[in-house]
């Protein structure tokens, strides 16, 4: 048995297989692990991060409890919603805490801009 990508006469099944079991980290999960682990590194990164790291990102970080992360997404999310239900099963009183917190920043610097 021949386990090689670029090998002709490899059945594509097997290929297939080959890519699923030997399939390697993404830069963008590794960037993102890394953002997760300095905290203060991810806080300060996050008004420049790619729009698509941020929901792999938050939840992450919701579900390993890295509420100081949680608390300053919030306020720098790209997107019009923000989903927690998926991770409901996962909440503690932290992490709903951080949660809160983050919106309640959100909150202030929307009123704050209609006040300019």
């Amino acid at each position: 048995m021949v386990l090689c990508q670029q090998c002709p006469t490899q059945p594509p099944s097997l290929r297939e297989v080959t890519q699923n079991v030997y399939s390697p980290t993404t830069l963008l999960k590794l960037a993102r692990q890394r953002l997760l682990r300095e905290e203060a590194l991810a806080i300060s990164a996050l008004k420049d991060l790619p729009n698509m790291m941020f929901p792999e990102m938050f939840e992450e970080a919701f579900i390993d409890g890295r509420t100081k992360i949680l608390t300053a997404m919030i306020p720098v999310w790209p997107f019009p919603y923000l989903s927690v239900g998926m991770n409901i099963n996962n909440l503690n009183l932290d992490t709903l805490k951080a949660v809160l917190e983050g919106l309640d920043i959100l909150i202030s610097q929307k009123v704050r801009s209609r006040h300019s």
